[in-house]
């Protein structure tokens, strides 16, 4: 099994961990301007000392994104994330590692998909900093989702 298509095939009780980072500053500013995001928190250190953050912290929704790359780079080029949700639970810093780990909890077949439900968790040494969910589906045979074949 290919690690950029072992999700396709995963069963419930499969486990798969993914490790990012560390979280540089440019990550940071990167983010800031994809996601409209420039609250001072994450990037400016004595704003966010006085915020009583302890220093600059990454933006929760970089964090989300880790685990959705953990979830993309496992699933080859036909897979599809349907939903992903999750839960900032600690605080993620700069030159933090992110380590995800899916595990999979369901899988089913419809008529014209595999869907595998997964539980997730990111960490930052052995501090849990997120937790969340995810569901993704690939097409049967060669298909594809926009219904075309080959």
């Amino acid at each position: 099994m290919s690690p950029d298509t072992e999700l396709a095939s995963a069963e419930p009780g499969q486990r798969v961990d993914a490790v990012y980072g560390p979280v540089t500053p440019a990550q940071l500013v990167r983010y800031a301007g994809a996601s409209g995001d420039y609250n001072p928190i994450h990037y400016n250190h004595f704003y966010a000392v006085e915020a009583k953050l302890g220093g600059v912290v990454a933006h929760g929704m970089l964090t989300m994104a880790f685990m959705g790359r953990a979830l993309t780079d496992r699933m080859g080029p036909s897979g599809r994330v349907v939903r992903i949700a999750a839960r900032f639970t600690s605080l993620v810093r700069p030159g933090d590692a992110i380590a995800v780990t899916i595990g999979v909890t369901a899988r089913r077949t419809t008529a014209t998909t595999t869907e595998v439900d997964c539980d997730l968790v990111a960490r930052v040494g052995d501090r849990d900093v997120a937790g969340g969910s995810a569901t993704l589906a690939w097409p049967l045979g060669n298909g594809r989702f926009d219904g075309s074949r080959g």
